[in-house]
């Protein structure tokens, strides 16, 4: 028998990218389920057209919310996307010859991300494996409230699928500025931390280092320099934003 997949995706004002990622979503889900946290776009009106279940939740935080979706898949396999991921036609095929009957828990995916129309693939953005894919019994969400990620019991094995999804994440390296900033704020690392103004500045000039010159950040051009900067600005913001 053939088995059935859910994609769970989580939106607020998605319209831009929405559609190309539910149409390539519908070449592998039996269901799609969208949970929308009060958009005053098209966003509904996309995902209503590819056929998706739609539920209305107020936000609750990165992690709570894509709990809150999985509640909502009827099928053991779940592929948690973003609204701005595109699976792309290898990774789709990649899927479908998966075997679900065996012992594997859940499925990695690799991840390229755009700024714009460019690929960023130096600096350590690339491949960026992600657990996406993984049996809905097993597999909830961390509910922080940024940087959440799938939880599966130690014991689950985990694979990494070969080909990677799109992820056209940032029209602008400004607008990634400014995601990063909060970011920042949302992170809660340190909040109950005082201000340690020596290890912000240590996180700082490490990360544009590590980002730029080991992880061949440079590659880019100035586009590379700028990147290292955001990076190096967000782990210095960390300790400097108090909640």
């Amino acid at each position: 028998m053939e088995t059935k997949i859910s994609v769970s995706i989580i939106c607020l004002n998605e319209a831009g990218g929405l559609g190309a990622c539910l149409q390539q979503a519908a070449r592998v889900a039996d269901e799609i389920v969208v949970v929308d946290s009060g958009s005053t776009d098209k966003t509904l009106e996309i995902a209503e057209a590819h056929g998706a279940r739609i539920f209305s939740q107020d936000w609750l935080g990165y992690g709570k919310q894509k709990n809150y979706a999985l509640r909502q898949c009827s099928n053991e396999w779940v592929l948690s996307l973003d609204a701005d991921e595109v699976l792309t036609d290898e990774l789709i095929e990649e899927i479908k010859g998966l075997d679900f009957e065996s012992e594997v828990a859940g499925y990695r995916v690799a991840r390229k991300l755009f700024v714009g129309d460019r690929f960023i693939r130096w600096g350590g953005y690339y491949p960026d494996y992600q657990l996406r894919l993984f049996r809905n019994s097993l597999g909830d969400f961390s509910e922080v409230a940024v940087h959440e990620s799938v939880q599966l019991p130690d014991h689950a094995k985990v694979r990494d699928l070969k080909k990677p999804l799109d992820h056209f994440s940032y029209n602008t390296l400004e607008q990634m500025d400014a995601a990063f900033k909060n970011f920042a704020k949302l992170s809660t690392k340190k909040r109950n931390r005082l201000l340690n103004p020596a290890r912000a500045a240590f996180n700082f000039f490490y990360t544009f280092f590590y980002k730029y010159l080991l992880r061949l950040g440079f590659l880019h051009g100035v586009t590379g320099v700028r990147l290292a900067f955001i990076h190096a600005k967000y782990s210095f913001l960390k300790y400097f934003y108090r909640r």
